[in-house]
């Protein structure tokens, strides 16, 4: 066990640390940051639970600040607590929507107090001053690429254009991104504990998941506050939307992976549809499409009645 607390600990540190180095490759590991302290604490529980969140808490915050990345410890953090409560929810056999939900909003709310509590006062509030922050770094980036861009000009004007944009949708990005850490993380650990033939919650197969049906009200509540509301509700909607639109994503993926394991789908075949489906906008935009209309269209025929024939 002591081995395993050992690696758990290091590899949670380069998880992180190649979310901030590495390009790309580096930003997919960082995403598994949460993933050994939630290996540990629903395998072992309290309190040798305990000991790989606590020794990366101390060995990568003493790194950090030896890295001069003090700024980058509560971001560390945040990735450890929403392991254990990951795990937590998994121990107390949640369904997997309460157990992920319940992560994610209490890490979000975390950093949002964080932000509020400890960001430097400016003038124009802290949105304000991420709007700032976000045209200065489009600025520097264009200046960057330099010779690279033929309309130099254009291009840095279209960036500073999107920044308010960004900013104000930032809480439902940051809300949603961490729904999807969380999903991500539950989805990995549930096939490590299927390989290694450790017991699980009693849960469906991912394959099988649908998102809750009163979510679709929130959808159409949301939907026509952004067409007809203004101001902070107009706000309020399209930050709603975002969450929601990642929500029936998850779900039309794994409508995706239904159909993978019914078709016996080579692993190569899977790794570039989930590609395609996570960086191509039209394809994003299907499948978050097909998870909200699988409601009534019922993809997997889920819902058939006993007399129904295959």
């Amino acid at each position: 066990m002591r081995r395993e607390i050992a690696v758990g600990i290091a590899a949670t540190i380069v998880f992180y640390l190649s979310a901030m180095f590495i390009p790309l490759a580096g930003f997919v590991a960082g995403i598994f940051t949460s993933l050994p302290t939630l290996l540990a604490f629903y395998r072992w529980g309290s309190p040798i639970g305990y000991w790989i969140p606590g020794g990366v808490a101390l060995l990568g915050s003493a790194l950090l600040v030896y890295l001069n990345m003090v700024q980058s410890i509560p971001f560390l953090l945040e990735m450890l607590f929403l392991g254990l409560f990951l795990g937590t929810g998994m121990r107390l056999q949640w369904s997997p929507e309460r157990t992920i939900a319940t992560a994610a909003l209490l890490v979000f709310s975390t950093g949002v107090m964080s932000l509020w509590l400890f960001a430097p006062a400016s003038e124009g509030g802290l949105l304000a001053e991420m709007e700032r922050d976000l045209k200065d770094a489009a600025t520097t980036a264009v200046r960057e690429l330099g010779g690279q861009i033929e309309d130099k000009q254009g291009f840095e004007q279209a960036l500073l254009q999107i920044v308010p944009a960004l900013v104000r949708l930032f809480p439902g990005m940051a809300l949603a991104c961490a729904l999807a850490v969380a999903w991500l993380n539950v989805v990995v650990t549930a096939r490590f504990c299927r390989i290694h033939h450790i017991s699980l919650p009693p849960w469906p197969e991912w394959s099988l998941w649908k998102s809750p049906e009163p979510l679709v009200w929130g959808l159409i509540g949301s939907g026509f506050l952004f067409l007809f509301a203004d101001g902070f509700l107009k706000l309020i909607a399209s930050n709603a939307l975002v969450v929601l639109g990642l929500i029936y994503f998850l779900h039309g993926l794994a409508i995706v992976n239904f159909y993978a394991d019914k078709w016996r789908l080579p692993r190569l075949a899977r790794a570039f549809i989930y590609v395609v489906l996570f960086l191509q906008q039209f394809a994003t935009l299907v499948t978050a499409l097909m998870g909200l209309f699988d409601m009534w269209m019922d993809f997997r025929r889920l819902t058939r009645k006993p007399n129904e024939e295959d």
